[in-house]
Parts: structure tokens; C-alpha cells; sequence
């Protein structure tokens, strides 16, 4: 029987996973500080250092951006089921993993095969939140009756996942682009506004047809 305790539960492991996969990421900086103590200044450091301390803000603000999305789809559910529980333990399999290839950016050679390890764990994340957002709003009776998922939330997940889909089919196939490919991501943003954009106006009640409106002043239209 599930239960609320058990979607707590749930809730609660995928955010300590989240916590985990972001402290992971600084470990090898403080390694490598502790290392360069006494034979390095802290300006040589620093610049010894700018690929991993790049990689470092660059996936902490993903595995933010990930978990901040996983977040608020689990704002919609009171209760859960063998799909939802195995999706989300996907997810978390892709946050816990993404420390490594971070730590592989700033160790390697940056080529195909490292932007794919990086930006395909990136996409497998977004892949896992698209279902899990599909998943509720296709078995209702895991949703909240007072706050169920809207489809401007299922869009949002969706375009975030097709813009981590081009980021990775570029960075791979363009190597001069490489990961710099996941500002694509940022695309995900106005195609939101475009969905809310064309959204309104179908809602809008029509105008222009029918009667005109009165105009407040009693006067005759003109001919």
C-alpha cells in the first residue's frame, strides 16, 4: 500500500541525492587546494584551476536547475506508483552521476566523447523529468485533486529536454562548440513564453464579430 509517508520518504532521498551530487562536485578543488598549499600562490591556483572551477559552477547551477524542476513537479502528486518510483530513482542515478564527468572536463582533453558523457548525462536527467511529468498527468489518481499538472508544466519539462537534446547533438558534432552547446538550454525559456503567448490567445474571447461594442456615449455609429 503506498502511502504519504512513503512519497515523503521518496521526496526526502531525492533531495538528499541532489545534496550529495553538489558537494561531490567541489571535493577534487579542495583536494587539489590542499595539494598546491606551499607551492602555489592563491592567484596561481586560481588560474591553474579555471577549467574546474568553470565546470564546477556550470553543473552545480544544472543539478540546481534539475532538482529545482523535480521539486516543484512533486508539488503536484499525493501519491505515487511503481513507475513514479522507478523514474525518480533514475533521476537521481543521473544526479549522483554527474560529479564524474565534470571531474573528466577538467581532467581530459575536451573532445566529442567528453561532451557527450557530460551534456548526454544532462539530457538522460531532463529525458527522466519529461516522463515523470507525462507519467502524472496521465494517471490521475497520483496527482493532487487541488493542484494537478498543468500542460504548461508538461511544455516546460518538454522544451527543457529537446533544448538538452540540440545541446548535445551540437556539442558532439561541433566540436569547436563543444560544451558550450548547453546555452541552447536557455532556449527552453522563450519557448515557454511563445506557449504562453499562443495559449492566451486562444483562451481570449473573440472580438471584432457580432455586435460591436457600445460605446458608453449613446451616439449613433457612423456609416
Amino acid at each position: 500500500m503506498r502511502t504519504e509517508r512513503g512519497l515523503d520518504r521518496l521526496v526526502f532521498f531525492t533531495d538528499a541525492v541532489s545534496a550529495i551530487a553538489i558537494t561531490l562536485l567541489i571535493l577534487p578543488l579542495v583536494d587539489s587546494a590542499a595539494a598546491a598549499a606551499g607551492h602555489l600562490s592563491a592567484s596561481q591556483f586560481i588560474a591553474a584551476n579555471l577549467n574546474q572551477l568553470f565546470g564546477f559552477v556550470l553543473s552545480f547551477a544544472v543539478i540546481a536547475r534539475l532538482w529545482a524542476a523535480h521539486h516543484s513537479m512533486f508539488e503536484h502528486v499525493s501519491s505515487y506508483d511503481r513507475s513514479l518510483f522507478v523514474l525518480s530513482l533514475f533521476w537521481a542515478l543521473t544526479i549522483v552521476f554527474l560529479p564524474l564527468p565534470t571531474e573528466m572536463l577538467s581532467q581530459f582533453e575536451t573532445t566529442p566523447t567528453t561532451v557527450a558523457w557530460y551534456i548526454g548525462t544532462m539530457l538522460l536527467s531532463s529525458i527522466a523529468l519529461l516522463l515523470l511529468a507525462v507519467t502524472i498527468r496521465r494517471h490521475p489518481e497520483i496527482a493532487r485533486k487541488d493542484n494537478p499538472i498543468s500542460g504548461r508544466a508538461v511544455f516546460g519539462v518538454t522544451a527543457n529536454a529537446v533544448s538538452f537534446l540540440l545541446a548535445f547533438v551540437v556539442g558532439v558534432f561541433i566540436p569547436e562548440i563543444n560544451f558550450f552547446a548547453l546555452l541552447l538550454v536557455f532556449l527552453a525559456t522563450p519557448a515557454t513564453w511563445l506557449y504562453d503567448r499562443a495559449m492566451a490567445r486562444r483562451t481570449a474571447p473573440e472580438t471584432g464579430t457580432g455586435s460591436r461594442p457600445e460605446t458608453g456615449t449613446g451616439s449613433r455609429p457612423e456609416s
